[in-house]
Protein backbone atom coordinates (compact mmCIF):
# COMPACT_ATOMS: atom_id res chain seq x y z
CA UNK A 1 0.00 0.00 0.00
CA UNK A 2 1.49 3.44 -0.83
CA UNK A 3 1.38 6.30 1.18
CA UNK A 4 -0.64 9.24 -0.38
CA UNK A 5 0.96 12.46 0.38
CA UNK A 6 -1.33 15.70 0.86
CA UNK A 7 0.07 19.24 1.13
CA UNK A 8 -1.40 22.19 2.28
CA UNK A 9 -0.24 25.45 0.80
CA UNK A 10 -1.53 29.10 1.86
CA UNK A 11 -4.52 31.00 -0.37
CA UNK A 12 -1.58 33.22 -1.79
CA UNK A 13 0.87 30.29 -3.30
CA UNK A 14 -2.42 28.59 -5.05
CA UNK A 15 -3.52 31.74 -6.17
CA UNK A 16 -0.14 33.29 -7.32
CA UNK A 17 -0.12 29.88 -9.21
CA UNK A 18 -3.47 30.31 -10.85
CA UNK A 19 -2.84 34.34 -11.67
CA UNK A 20 0.53 32.82 -13.53
CA UNK A 21 -1.27 30.58 -15.43
CA UNK A 22 -4.34 33.00 -16.49
CA UNK A 23 -1.21 35.02 -18.23
CA UNK A 24 0.60 31.96 -19.89
CA UNK A 25 -0.29 32.26 -24.06
CA UNK A 26 -3.45 29.89 -24.59
CA UNK A 27 -1.04 28.50 -27.60
CA UNK A 28 1.11 27.34 -24.89
CA UNK A 29 -0.37 24.41 -22.76
CA UNK A 30 2.37 23.10 -20.71
CA UNK A 31 3.39 24.51 -17.79
CA UNK A 32 7.10 23.57 -16.28
CA UNK A 33 7.01 22.87 -12.43
CA UNK A 34 10.54 24.37 -11.93
CA UNK A 35 10.01 27.64 -13.93
CA UNK A 36 6.45 28.16 -11.35
CA UNK A 37 8.39 26.80 -8.38
CA UNK A 38 11.36 29.81 -9.05
CA UNK A 39 9.03 32.50 -8.96
CA UNK A 40 7.23 30.83 -5.58
CA UNK A 41 10.23 30.81 -3.62
CA UNK A 42 10.99 34.45 -4.83
CA UNK A 43 7.95 35.55 -3.65
CA UNK A 44 7.50 33.22 -1.07
CA UNK A 45 10.75 32.78 0.46
CA UNK A 46 9.52 31.17 3.73
CA UNK A 47 7.45 28.72 2.12
CA UNK A 48 7.60 25.61 4.31
CA UNK A 49 6.54 23.14 1.35
CA UNK A 50 9.03 21.10 -0.40
CA UNK A 51 9.70 21.12 -4.10
CA UNK A 52 7.67 18.06 -4.52
CA UNK A 53 4.59 19.88 -2.41
CA UNK A 54 4.91 22.65 -4.79
CA UNK A 55 5.12 20.54 -7.74
CA UNK A 56 1.71 18.98 -6.49
CA UNK A 57 -0.10 22.03 -5.79
CA UNK A 58 1.23 23.25 -9.27
CA UNK A 59 0.15 20.37 -11.33
CA UNK A 60 -3.53 20.48 -9.64
CA UNK A 61 -4.45 24.05 -10.56
CA UNK A 62 -2.25 23.83 -13.87
CA UNK A 63 -4.46 20.36 -14.78
CA UNK A 64 -7.45 22.02 -13.51
CA UNK A 65 -7.41 25.14 -15.56
CA UNK A 66 -6.40 22.62 -18.92
CA UNK A 67 -2.80 22.32 -19.17
CA UNK A 68 -0.23 19.51 -19.58
CA UNK A 69 2.69 19.30 -17.07
CA UNK A 70 6.27 19.10 -17.45
CA UNK A 71 6.94 18.05 -14.24
CA UNK A 72 10.93 18.69 -13.95
CA UNK A 73 13.78 19.29 -11.37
Amino acid sequence: MTAMVHTHASKAIVNEVKDYLKAKNPRQNVVSTSEIRTRLRKKFPHCGLSDSGLAEVIGREAVEQGFSIHFDK
